[in-house]
C-alpha cells in the first residue's frame, strides 16, 4: 500500500512527522510498509482524527480568538490575549520567533495530523482494505469517518487563514507538496468531505467506536447530524466581509442545517486530554466583553459606555431581562450563564476598556470538576440561528423571528419578539441570540461571525496569515494581517 505518510513530503514534513501519536506505528520504523497493511492498525489512526481538531481549537490558545470577537475581554498577556486584544489593533506578529505563536501554529499543524492520519487509511481503503469485526464490515463507518475529519479540518484552515495547502488521498507527495489555495477553494473542498460523509454516513447504519470521540458512540444518524452542521457553520463562517457573507448560498446552509438534529453536540472531559478553555477560564482569565452582553442592556448604560472615548470606558451594571445575565432578585444576582462580581479583575494601566464586571458560569462545572463533564462542540441553538439568518437574508421577517425566539424566550426568559419588528431589530436579536449562545465554545466562531456580519472591531485582521514558520519551511515571503498591515477591518465594515 503507498502510505501517504511516507511520501517525501519536502516542507510539509516537518509539520507531519513533528509530533507522532503515541498509539500510532512509528512511521520510521522500517516495517512501517507492513504495519500499515494490518486493518486493525490502519483502523487506530483514526483514534486521534478528532482530537486532532477539536484540541487545538478549543485550547488555552482560543482565548486569543474570544477577545478578537470581543466575546471575551482581558488584558493579560499570557497566550498572545493582550497583543491581539489591545486596541487599537495591531499587526499580527509573524515572525517564526513570536513567543505567542503557537496560537496559529498549533492549529495549523494539528489539523494536519489528523488530516494525515485519516488519510491514510482512506488510502488503504480505495486499495481495497476492509475493516470488519469477524462478522460485519465496518468499513463504510470508517469511511464516512475520514471525511468528516478532513472536512472539519479543511473547514477549520479555511475560516481561520487566507490559505491552505488541501491534502486527502488523490494528492501524491512524491510530485511535490501542493500549493496553498485561497480559503474559498479551501472551504468548497471542506464542503465536499462533509457531503460525502453524510452520503456514506445515511446510506449505513453503524455505531462509532466510543475512542473515536469521547464517550460519545454516535450512531450514522447522529454522525450525519454532527456533518451537517458543521457543513451549515462553514459555508456561512467562510465569509470574510458582509458582501462576501451575502453572496453564501443561504438556501444551502439552511438545508444543512435543518438536517443537524435538535442537540447539543459534545464530548466527554477526562480531566487531562479531552477539555476545553472555556469552561476552564471562564470564570479566572476572561470576563464577558461589554460588545456581546451589553446589546441586552435596558438601562442605556451600554449606548453611553460605546459613546465613551476608548480609554474612558468604566465597568457598569448591567439591568436586562435576559435571565441569562442576571436573575430576576436584581442587576446583581446571578444568571444563567453570567455572574457579576462588584470589581473587575484587570489593570487599569493597560485600559480600562478591558474591565468587565461579569464571569462566565455557564461551563463552571468544567472547572469546579477537575476538567471533566461535557465539553461542547456545538449548541443546538447554533443550527437554529442559521436557519433564522437564513430567512432574514430572505426578507421572511416573520419566520426569522420565531426562530430566534427559540432561544430568547426558552433560554433567556425574556418577552418574545413580534413579527411586525423592523428588520434592524430582527437583526439585532438574531446576531445577539447567535453570539451568547455560542460564546466560549470554540475559537475563531464567533470572530468568523463578526467578521462576516462586519462587527469587528476596525482593524482587526479578517483572518490569520499562514505560520511564519512554516513559511519559512516552503521557502515563501512571511507576509502578516491587522492593524495598517492590510488585510483588516475597514468602515464602514467595522465596529469603531
Amino acid at each position: 500500500m503507498k502510505s501517504f505518510r511516507v511520501l517525501p513530503i519536502l516542507a510539509l514534513l516537518a509539520i507531519l512527522s513533528a509530533c507522532q501519536d503515541m498509539d500510532v506505528v512509528n512511521l520510521n520504523q522500517p516495517d512501517r510498509e507492513r504495519a500499515l497493511q494490518e486493518p486493525s492498525a490502519v483502523e487506530a489512526l483514526l483514534t486521534s482524527g478528532f482530537y486532532h481538531f477539536y484540541e487545538p481549537t478549543t485550547d488555552a490558545y482560543a482565548m486569543v480568538h474570544f477577545v478578537l470577537a470581543n466575546e471575551a475581554t482581558s488584558s493579560l498577556s499570557s497566550r498572545g490575549i493582550f497583543d491581539l486584544g489591545r486596541q487599537p489593533r495591531q499587526a499580527f506578529d509573524n515572525s517564526p520567533t513570536y513567543g505567542y505563536r503557537w496560537f496559529i501554529q498549533w492549529p495549523w499543524e494539528s489539523n494536519y495530523r489528523g488530516i494525515s492520519n485519516v488519510t491514510d487509511a482512506m488510502v488503504a481503503i480505495n486499495e481495497g482494505m476492509r475493516f470488519t469485526d469477524g462478522t460485519k464490515d465496518n468499513t463504510p463507518r470508517g469511511h464516512a469517518f475520514i471525511k468528516f475529519i478532513q472536512g472539519i479540518s479543511h473547514g477549520y484552515l479555511a475560516m481561520m487563514f487566507d490559505q491552505a495547502i488541501i491534502l486527502d488521498e488523490t494528492v501524491n507527495l512524491e510530485d511535490g507538496v501542493p500549493e496553498p489555495s485561497p480559503y474559498p477553494e479551501v472551504m468548497a473542498a471542506a464542503i465536499g468531505y462533509l457531503e460525502e460523509a453524510i452520503q456514506v454516513a445515511e446510506a449505513n447504519a453503524f455505531q462509532l467506536p466510543a475512542s473515536w470521540l469521547p464517550q460519545r458512540p454516535l450512531t450514522n444518524t447522529e454522525l450525519a447530524q454532527w456533518a451537517h452542521l458543521f457543513a451549515a457553520r462553514y459555508l456561512a463562517a467562510v465569509a470574510r466581509t458582509p458582501a462576501e457573507r451575502e453572496q453564501v448560498d443561504w438556501s444551502r446552509v439552511a438545508y444543512h442545517a435543518e438536517r443537524a438534529g435538535d442537540a447539543d453536540a459534545s464530548v466527554e472531559g477526562d480531566g487531562w486530554y479531552w477539555w476545553f478553555a472555556g469552561g476552564w477560564y471562564g470564570q479566572t482569565w476572561l470576563r464577558g466583553a461589554y460588545e456581546l452582553l451589553g446589546p441586552a442592556d435596558e438601562s442605556g448604560r451600554y449606548e453611553a459606555w460605546r459613546a465613551s472615548p476608548l480609554m474612558e470606558r468604566q465597568p457598569f451594571t448591567i439591568v436586562t431581562s435576559d435571565r441569562r445575565i442576571h436573575g430576576e432578585e436584581g442587576p446583581t444576582s446571578e444568571g444563567t450563564y453570567w455572574r457579576w462580581h462588584a470589581t473587575s479583575p484587570f489593570s487599569s494601566a493597560r485600559g480600562d476598556y478591558f474591565q468587565s464586571l461579569y464571569e462566565n458560569i455557564r461551563w463552571e462545572y468544567h472547572r469546579l470538576t477537575g476538567a471533566l463533564g461535557p465539553c461542547p462542540v456545538f449548541q443546538k441553538e447554533e443550527a437554529t440561528l442559521l436557519r433564522a439568518e437564513a430567512r432574514l437574508r430572505a426578507g421572511d421577517i416573520p419566520g426569522a423571528v420565531e426562530l430566534i425566539n427559540v432561544s430568547r424566550v426558552g433560554n433567556g426568559k425574556m418577552e418574545r419578539l413580534s413579527a411586525n419588528i423592523s428588520a434592524e431589530e430582527a437583526w439585532k436579536w438574531m446576531k445577539y441570540e447567535k453570539l451568547m449562545e455560542i460564546a466560549f465554545v470554540q475559537g475563531g466562531h464567533a470572530f468568523a461571525e463578526r467578521r462576516g456580519w462586519g462587527d469587528l472591531i476596525c482593524g482587526t485582521l479578517l483572518h490569520f496569515p499562514m505560520p511564519g514558520a512554516e513559511l519559512e519551511r516552503m521557502l515563501m515571503p512571511i507576509y502578516t494581517f491587522g492593524g495598517t498591515a492590510g488585510g483588516a477591518a475597514t468602515p464602514p465594515d467595522c465596529m469603531p
